[in-house]
């Protein structure tokens, strides 16, 4: 693999005009490469005297898995769970039933942080609506994901709030090279 990659750094930068590459970063995605490997690959190539680099760092957020899976599905956990509560006959579910209807994984998480908001509460082996329509709650978890993914990541998205640290990765030091052959 670092052959591979070795391969695509020393083409990218016979085909520039500059003999560079501005950022790794994007270069590696791009190319559909891992980054820390390039990263890994650049500095082999340095050592040799194959390459001159210079450090970049910037901060960002990265979704994660989960967090694209939030705004995949249209809503938080809770907000997931929250629906299908309310949409059960009479804004009542037996517990039971919840993770046949949002996922095992989503009930879980889903279940306890909406219990949290007050959105659902606990009525024997049931679980009820505490608030009578979609309305009258708001999915901020949801709503920073789309902020953050509208505004690509950057650090400065959500001024003054804390990001849903299980949702987005932050990434603090990326390193990126600029390449000169």
């Amino acid at each position: 693999m670092t052959d591979a990659i070795e391969a695509s750094l020393l083409s990218a930068l016979s085909a520039s005009e500059a003999a560079t590459i501005a950022d790794t970063y994007p270069w590696s995605t791009e190319q559909k490469l891992d980054h820390l490997k390039v990263i890994g690959v650049i500095k082999s190539l340095s050592a040799d005297g194959y390459v001159v680099t210079s450090d970049l760092s910037t901060s960002f957020y990265e979704m994660t898995d989960q967090g694209q899976s939030v705004l995949d599905q249209g809503g938080s956990q809770e907000f997931l769970v929250f629906s299908a509560v309310l949409k059960a006959e009479g804004g009542s579910l037996p517990m039971g039933d919840l993770a046949g209807v949002v996922g095992k994984d989503v009930a879980k998480v889903g279940m306890a942080n909406c219990m949290k908001e007050k959105w659902i509460k606990k009525d024997g082996a049931n679980l009820v609506a505490q608030k009578s329509s979609i309305e009258e709650i708001t999915d901020q978890a949801f709503l920073d994901l789309q902020t953050l993914q509208q505004k690509e990541g950057a650090m400065d998205a959500l001024p003054g709030k804390v990001c849903c640290l299980m949702l987005m990765e932050p990434i603090f030091f990326r390193r990126a090279h600029v390449l000169d052959s």
